[in-house]
């Protein structure tokens, strides 16, 4: 009888940017992931592919294709499932099938802050206890709906409320480390909630919770109105959009909820600001629809996206509104924004 692989724990004992590195593929941190060059296909040099080391998984946007680290092996040395556990118990000795270079180390030996395990379950427990937060006060609810966003948005999404007094006590009932909510942003230094008395949207890869940012329900001017978990912004929206031909960019969160509640793929920057690694990402799309919102900043950003990405990148001009979200409330507010598309000059 052959003897079962516990798979959780090869991929906790071979760290997959480790072994990615070890077959020739050089990687540069780019917000929590690694990228560097597919071995898979010719890119032309385009970074297309992401190692997530919290995951201990990988995806290439150009192949369209991934996996954890035993597919990794199993491709790139052409090998069965259980050689490919064997050959990592080896130490990753290169095969004769494999036509990777000689392993070479990492371009930097600087550690790359990432979530560990405790910080990605403290996250995902926080995503739990604040979604059932906003379904348990009312004016959280009242404030999300009052933004034209629907229940089954609120569900799908995975919205939340941090009332500011729940997440501690749910870490302990669940046995996680509090301290390991300080590290991944969820607590500040003084033990208060970083996110207290916002609605919460999060950001997944991969179905598990990577970011947070949140939205005061109660702006007095004073706090910023949006506020995200420290480290680098991601795409927000993006295991929703990835998988299509066109997509829709917007600035805010609820630009990007109003659009996802009529079933139109969108990523929001959350900001106008579009970094290297968004344009990048972007390339995977046939034509990108730029919504962004219509005030100084918003032109500025959307020529600057036009200058990037070509003749895909078709701006869109709000009728009217200051951004998508203003939309959200109006009767014929989807038809309204697609009857802009009548006047938007389309990619050749």
């Amino acid at each position: 009888m052959l003897q079962r692989i516990d798979t959780a724990a090869v991929k906790h004992a071979h760290p997959i940017s480790e072994v990615v590195a070890r077959y020739g593929i050089e990687l540069r941190s780019a917000g929590r992931a690694l990228v560097g060059r597919c071995p898979f296909h010719l890119d032309g040099g385009r970074p297309n592919f992401h190692v997530y080391p919290t995951s201990s998984s990988w995806y290439c946007f150009r192949c369209a294709t991934g996996g954890d680290v035993i597919s990794f092996v199993e491709r790139i040395a052409r090998l069965g499932f259980r050689e490919a556990v064997l050959e990592l118990d080896r130490g990753l000795t290169l095969t004769s099938s494999s036509r990777r270079a000689p392993p070479v180390p990492l371009r930097s030996r600087r550690r790359v802050t990432l979530p560990d395990a405790a910080e990605r379950s403290c996250l995902a427990a926080a995503v739990e206890v604040y979604h059932n937060c906003l379904l348990a006060y009312p004016e959280a609810l009242a404030y999300v709906e009052r933004r034209g966003i629907d229940r089954a948005t609120v569900e799908e999404c995975r919205l939340g409320y941090v009332a500011g007094n729940e997440l501690v006590s749910y870490l302990r009932w669940r046995h996680l480390p509090v301290q390991a909510a300080r590290r991944a942003g969820l607590l500040a230094r003084d033990g208060r909630e970083f996110l207290a008395g916002r609605v919460v949207v999060p950001e997944f890869r991969a179905g598990q919770p990577i970011w947070l940012v949140g939205r005061t329900i109660e702006y007095d001017g004073d706090a910023p109105k949006y506020l995200g978990l420290p480290g680098p912004k991601p795409l927000l929206g993006w295991e929703f959009a990835a998988s299509q031909r066109d997509v829709w960019i917007v600035e805010g969160v609820f630009d990007y909820l109003t659009l996802h509640s009529w079933g139109i793929p969108a990523l929001a920057l959350v900001g106008t600001r579009a970094r290297a690694e968004t344009l990048n990402a972007l390339g995977r799309f046939t034509r990108i629809y730029l919504a962004l919102d219509n005030d100084p900043a918003g032109r500025e950003a959307t020529a600057h996206l036009i200058d990037h990405l070509g003749p895909r990148a078709i701006p869109v001009a709000l009728p009217e509104v200051k951004d998508v979200a203003e939309l959200a409330v109006h009767r014929n507010g989807r038809e309204t924004l697609l009857a802009a598309l009548d006047v938007a000059p389309l990619a050749a």
